[in-house]
């Protein structure tokens, strides 16, 4: 098997480092390489030794403007978002025009859940740049508050950017499809991830996003192929939920126990590696587990980051608990950007039809089923059940 280009160059760039640990601008490159094979692997262990090959970086050239937003872009990775929001503006305080700290302090304002502020700070960047960097973040915080054709135009303009790594060209072809499905085109959704997993094999975004649509499709054991696929490449614990809802659904009970067993045991991983898990857990436990143990993971993520998905999470909880009236208002706060995000809506019917809000229950389970049917196998049949039960 070929060796990573990733793992050629973090050994290449350790080899600079040992031979002349002041080389500054070695330690930075490594930071950066060793963040990049984060994201390839989802192994949160390597967070440590990119942490610090920046603080090197910083000890021999504290002005570094970059080596900062490596730091920063850790903290964001560890979900530590307070701390890489003053990360990040202290890398712009250094370098203004910085595009990627412009870039690290909006993603730490949309964790955060200061979204007005988010759409500020996108506005200071996009001004400096229109590159995949600023169009990606502006698409999101357009798909955020439900406007799909913003978020598909500046996703659409990312795919147009000039000289993309096939990485990258993959990841914005999957974010593409990802767009395409919600806005009702899921053949050409499907063409996207097809066009990523030609540049990059195995590229497990789109994977999952085949997979997503195997589910639309009723095709269970594609969707169990696919995601377990997605999952072998990179570990996510998302991944092998979903693999677990479509092997629930597929009649496969103890296949699918395992599957949320190993979730548990990748999240653990995660949390051993100082990364903050609490929305995460919630829905898992609230789904499969434990609810009380999912409140109380909840409304921690809450208090630290009041984002609509923290929301959410504690009113599926709230909800799994019986609480439903409790939930409603954790329900308008989660809905509070204008959001189409499938599972908001499914968790928000779904309260809202336990209530007898019927109306209501019929807009939001209807909504979620036509943004991605392919949301959750489990999901997905119980948004129909539901849905069939209030005459829908």
């Amino acid at each position: 098997m070929a060796t990573s280009p990733t793992v050629a160059e973090i050994a290449r760039l350790q080899a600079l480092v040992t031979a002349d640990p002041s080389d500054a601008d070695a330690q930075r490159d490594l930071g950066f390489a060793l963040a990049q094979r984060v994201r390839e692997t989802a192994d949160p262990s390597l967070y440590a030794p990119a942490m610090e090959a920046f603080q090197a970086a910083l000890r021999l050239r504290p002005d570094d403007g970059q080596a900062l937003v490596g730091v920063a872009g850790i903290q964001l990775g560890k979900h530590e978002f307070a701390d890489g929001l003053v990360t990040a503006r202290k890398a712009l305080s250094l370098s203004p025009s910085l595009v990627a700290a412009h870039a690290a302090e909006v993603d730490a304002l949309v964790e955060l859940g200061r979204y007005d502020d988010a759409d500020k700070a996108a506005g200071i960047m996009f001004g400096l740049s229109s590159d995949l960097t600023t169009l990606a973040r502006v698409s999101y915080l357009a798909e955020l508050r439900g406007r799909l054709p913003a978020a598909l135009t500046a996703m659409r303009a990312a795919a147009t950017a000039p000289g993309l790594a096939p990485e990258n060209t993959a990841y914005v072809d999957a974010l593409l499809g990802n767009l395409l499905v919600a806005s009702g085109d899921p053949a050409g959704a499907a063409d996207a991830y097809r066009s990523a997993l030609v540049l990059v094999p195995n590229h497990a975004p789109s994977l999952a996003g085949e997979g997503r649509l195997a589910v639309a499709a009723g095709k269970l054991d594609e969707a169990i192929d696919r995601f377990g696929e997605a999952a072998a490449v990179v570990p996510l614990p998302e991944y092998v939920i979903a693999l677990g809802d479509a092997q629930s659904a597929a009649g496969d009970a103890a296949a699918a126990a395992k599957s949320y067993d190993l979730a548990r045991a990748e999240i653990q991983l995660f949390q051993a590696a100082g990364v903050v898990v609490d929305v995460d857990l919630a829905l898992l436990e609230a789904d499969h587990g434990d609810p009380t143990s999912a409140l109380a993971h909840a409304t921690a993520a809450h208090a630290a980051t009041p984002t609509v998905r923290a929301a959410d999470a504690v009113a599926w909880a709230l909800h799994r608990l019986g609480r439903d009236r409790e939930a409603l208002t954790d329900v308008n706060e989660a809905l509070r950007l204008g959001s189409i995000d499938p599972i908001l809506r499914y968790h928000a019917g779904a309260i809202e039809a336990a209530l007898g809000r019927r109306s209501d229950a019929r807009r939001d389970l209807a909504l979620a089923l036509a943004t991605d049917s392919g949301f959750s196998a489990t999901g997905a049949a119980e948004a129909r059940r539901l849905l069939a039960g209030l005459g829908g």
